[in-house]
């Protein structure tokens, strides 16, 4: 398929335009005419169920909203009677997804998708007063992104309803479904009707969440696009083996020497060291944006605006921004801490060039993170070149750490020079005592070994003697 379908609903091919769209990327094109084929049972508007696989950042989100807002639009909502009718049976298409940002920004692209039409797209998650995402809704809506945890709080709360439910999409099946989310998308999938198509889109899916999403899913169909578990092509990775409390002077370093005045992306291993990381850079009039699960909303939000329109060259972020920021300008993700999960990595670089375009990361190795580099290589076998510590790092070093460097570099040098010392010690030794041997053995008595060929004893063989006649056998 190299055009959109123009079977789609007018409003959305003309949103489709409007966003930009020429053509679907691969994922878009095998996953529309896939969610919008007719069930088993024939019945146009009950799509099946589809595992969707494809590498970050090549437009997952919409490959499930484009066939989510086609379908809505051919199907009004349940009539209950009247003007008393429930608002709530509006809800057709629910979206689960794993943060706050990913749901803001599902739900505004899926707004700009849908611009102009009657659909009403909202977005609910955690961490935020809960009253007004109540009461958008109790006015109606057709579409609601959620976290798992807050759309299981409106459901308790008789809020939201499930019952007149078509679709459910997972985005971010892998982290949704591993054993951290599993019992909560459990609890809210239960409250939905049985038989309503399940979609489910990722870019990684280990082999231990598959088995779980086959037995959630009827009969899936899975769609796989690029390499399974692989970064997207269009990355470009590099490698830097620095020690740890070098790690921090190397990024100022790198900092001071790219051309790149915004879009870098920072990722650390906790809350704690985004911290340590933002303060250093602003020390150094580099300016950055933090963003980690212990801020609330608004300090989030804020931190995003800020990045995404360049007031601030640098986000440093923990995973919770590895999944779904959607900022087109971020073209450098630099690993500061090896992510435990190899999966993780795979989604963090997929923010650099997002949407396609030119990208590249650098990831930081230190000597106790090397077993999970080479986890990372192992899963995504990602091509990557060596990259060597900035000659000049020692410069943005602050002196405490200097001489602590400095002190350190030298005990370790003067623990090389004793092993070097011992090496060179023994190797003297076992010379000393090959040289021993080989004159012992040389001042030792020799024997003419012809004499006793063929023989057990010291007796002479005499010459011409026939072989074997030498040992009469008795009796």
């Amino acid at each position: 398929m190299t055009a959109f379908p123009d079977t789609l609903h007018r409003l959305v091919l003309r949103g489709i335009g409007e966003m930009g769209f020429k053509a679907p990327t691969p994922i878009q094109a095998s996953f529309i005419p896939a969610a919008l084929a007719p069930a088993e049972d024939g019945e146009a508007l009950r799509s099946r169920d589809l595992v969707g696989l494809a590498p970050t950042g090549t437009g997952k989100t919409l490959a499930y909203g484009i066939p989510l807002a086609d379908l809505l639009l051919r199907h009004k909502p349940v009539e209950t009677g009247g003007r008393r009718r429930d608002p709530r049976t509006r809800l057709r298409a629910l979206v689960l997804v794993p943060t706050r940002e990913l749901a803001q920004q599902v739900a505004e692209e899926i707004r700009h998708l849908v611009r102009g039409s009657l659909l009403r797209v909202t977005a609910v998650y955690g961490k935020v007063a809960i009253a007004p995402q109540a009461e958008a809704l109790k006015k109606g809506v057709d579409i609601v992104v959620a976290t798992p945890g807050r759309a299981r709080e409106l459901i308790e709360a008789d809020v939201m309803t499930l019952a007149h439910l078509l679709y459910v999409v997972c985005d971010e099946a892998d982290r949704m479904l591993d054993m951290g989310f599993l019992p909560q998308v459990d609890w809210v999938l239960s409250r939905a009707p049985e038989g309503r198509a399940k979609w489910l889109l990722s870019a990684t899916l280990p082999r231990q969440v598959e088995d779980l999403v086959h037995k959630k899913l009827a009969k899936p169909e899975k769609i796989s696009v690029g390499t399974r578990n692989a970064a997207a092509a269009h990355l470009a990775h590099k490698r830097m083996l620095v020690e740890e409390e070098l790690k921090t002077p190397a990024l100022l370093s790198l900092l001071a020497q790219e051309d790149l005045r915004r879009g870098i992306v920072v990722y650390c291993a906790s809350r704690r060291r985004t911290g340590w990381v933002a303060g250093a850079l602003r020390k150094h009039e580099v300016s950055a944006a933090v963003v980690h699960g212990d801020r609330s909303q608004l300090q989030r939000e804020k931190a995003l605006e800020s990045f995404a329109h360049g007031r601030c060259r640098v986000l440093v972020a923990t995973d919770v921004a590895a999944r779904g920021l959607h900022v087109p300008g971020i073209k450098l993700v630099v690993n500061y801490d090896v992510p435990v999960s190899p999966e993780e990595w795979i989604h963090r670089v997929g923010r650099a060039g997002h949407g396609g375009g030119e990208g590249q990361s650098i990831t930081f190795v230190s000597p106790e993170e090397r077993v999970r580099w080479e986890s990372v290589v192992q899963l995504a076998q990602p091509e990557w070149d060596s990259m060597q510590v900035p000659e000049d790092v020692s410069t943005f070093m602050r002196d405490r750490d200097k001489v602590r460097h400095e002190r350190a570099q030298a005990e370790q040098a003067e623990v090389l020079k004793a092993l070097e010392l011992k090496e060179q010690a023994e190797k003297q030794k076992t010379k000393r005592l090959k040289e021993a041997a080989r004159k012992r053995k040389m001042k030792s008595q020799r024997y003419d070994t012809k004499q006793f060929r063929g023989t057990k004893s010291n007796t002479p063989v005499e010459k011409g003697t026939k072989r074997g006649s030498g040992v009469k056998k008795l009796g």
